[in-house]
């Protein structure tokens, strides 16, 4: 029989807030082996996080836990706080869900993984500066010896979360808790991080603990299941025998909540809303003498065309660009170029000309932790926007559209005086749509609006999203690696690759017969538990 890693054994975690404690996880019993990959899945808010992060101890102050979580047989509940620290990125590591609030953005990503092997491998000098390369090479960053010179802000956020799974793997772990690790990552990198995973977990038996909204992951990747919801476990077993032979409705339910159906067209008479020409994005890399620099060139000339009602799906690896490219259209990037909206030039606003423009072109950030203020209780976050575009609406008035926006995103109105820190990932994304709704605009850039949110919680924003489309004849600007939802969608699909557009077409002509090796690729990889 496998050696029992980790045990945890009727573990409870009540959290005590000033209306009434609120229980988060109740009587989870579970155990990992050496060598084994034992998937959490559930719904945001289900305590999949809470459990991994009560493993590591690092639950809040105003946590209580009850149970046991044995570790090679050492109760982690009761060690102390030295014994947790020596556990900690060494013998147990993790990658958290959002990188960009896990890394620090005063120091450079090579720095802050020597970090890790100073501290529990003593490396240092020139062994920990090869070390760091050879980590950030294995988990597919490009010229990692530059990239190991940059700051958090200065890579996408697929490479972000490379950065946090080379410094997770920087000691070899036992155990490696992964809290959604492939969440902001294109597919075709997922696959190359998974197998990552797996190589080094046969070269090291390594145990992992893999938490996700995405069963096709699940599927392809652990032996193991176990399903939660509203914090307890209702079902566990061989990942193959829950997904071939669900006992409860719930896990059938989950198995079952894959996006689909597809976009009506817009009519040939409906007008243009945005369109761009030769748009391209330069950064400079590198300053020199007299004044001089050099550019990265990040958006090559890209020309864009979107009619009232119409959504453009843009798709493509983690650095290719499509952030870039939708911040620039949003004049929240300088580039260069042509960009009119509703027959307005607005390449060459800026500041107060620009705000008028502002409430009728919102944006959904692909991380939204990192934009939602921690001082702020999500009703004011939500209203924030209606104070500064609406001030003639009374606090009242204004109290009644958070409640409506909150409705329409299916988070309890009730919950708008708590903070973003009291929310799973996928309530604070459905918070930052909600933000972003709230004003009513004729133009929304989702920037992978859905990539925090399980599959359920997914269906129930795409039929969102295409409602509100169908009643206030909304343009959606959508950027996504999750490919399912982009045919779920969208119109038509672009694609790039290194800031320019390797194939652009009708939504369901591309997917039905992609004509570039690189689109053909991304489909193969986006859709391998279909062709299983």
């Amino acid at each position: 029989m496998a050696h029992k890693l980790l045990e945890i054994d009727d573990l409870c975690v009540d959290f005590q807030l000033p209306d009434g404690d609120v229980a988060a996880v109740s009587h989870v019993s579970l155990t990992l082996a050496k060598g084994e990959t034992l998937a959490l899945v559930g719904e945001s808010g289900s305590g999949k996080s809470v459990t991994s992060t009560a493993i590591l101890r690092l639950l809040p102050e105003l946590a209580r836990t009850r149970g046991a979580i044995r570790f090679n047989g050492e109760d982690l509940l009761g060690v102390p706080n030295r014994r947790m620290r020596e556990l900690r990125g060494n013998r147990i590591a993790t990658v958290f869900q959002e990188p960009m609030t896990s890394l620090n953005p005063l120091h450079r990503v090579g720095d802050q993984i020597k970090e890790v092997l100073r501290l529990h491998r003593g490396l240092r000098g020139q062994a920990a500066r090869t070390k760091v390369i050879d980590l950030l090479d294995q988990v597919g960053i490009p010229d990692p010896a530059r990239r190991a010179t940059s700051y958090p802000h200065e890579l996408s956020g697929g490479q972000r979360q490379r950065v946090m799974i080379a410094m997770a793997l920087a000691c070899e772990p036992d155990l490696l808790i992964a809290d959604e690790p492939t969440t902001a990552l294109d597919v075709t990198v997922q696959a190359q991080i998974l197998g990552l995973l797996r190589e080094l977990q046969q070269r090291y038996g390594m145990a992992i603990l893999f938490i996700t909204h995405d069963l096709g992951i699940v599927r392809h990747f652990a032996d193991r299941v176990c399903v939660m919801r509203r914090g307890e476990l209702l079902e566990q077993g061989p990942t193959a025998e829950v997904f071939a032979n669900p006992h409860h409705d719930y896990t059938r339910m989950l198995i079952d909540a894959e996006p689909s159906g597809s976009k009506a067209p817009v009519a040939e008479s409906s007008p243009l809303l945005l369109e761009a020409h030769d748009v391209r994005v330069l950064f400079a890399i590198k300053r020199r003498w007299f004044g001089h620099s050099d550019y990265f060139e990040a958006v090559r000339g890209i020309d864009v065309q979107l009619k009232r009602g119409q959504t453009l799906g843009i798709v493509g690896e983690s650095g290719s660009g499509k952030s870039t490219l939708g911040r620039a259209l949003l004049r929240l990037l300088e580039s260069r170029g042509e960009i009119r909206f509703d027959d307005t030039d607005i390449a060459h606003l800026e500041g107060s000309a620009m705000r008028p423009m502002r409430k009728r072109m919102q944006v959904v950030f692909q991380d939204p932790f990192g934009s939602l203020s921690p001082r702020l209780t999500v009703g004011e976050i939500i209203g924030e926007g209606l104070r500064v575009h609406h001030p003639e609406l009374n606090r009242a008035a204004r109290d009644r559209r958070v409640q409506q926006a909150l409705s329409e995103v299916s988070l309890d109105p009730g919950m708008r005086n708590r903070y973003p820190h009291e929310f799973s990932g996928g309530q604070r994304q459905r918070i930052a749509i909600a933000r972003a709704l709230v004003l009513q605009p004729e133009f929304l850039l989702l920037d992978e609006p859905t990539s925090a949110l399980d599959r359920s919680v997914q269906a129930t924003v795409i039929e969102l999203l295409r409602e509100l489309q169908r009643k206030h004849d909304l343009t959606y600007l959508f950027i996504s690696h999750d490919l399912a939802v982009v045919r779920a969608l969208a119109d038509s699909v672009l694609v790039m690759k290194e800031g320019q557009v390797i194939e652009h077409g009708d939504t369901q002509a591309l997917f039905d017969n992609p004509r570039e090796p690189y689109t053909r690729e991304l489909m193969r990889a986006a859709f391998m538990g279909e062709a299983a």
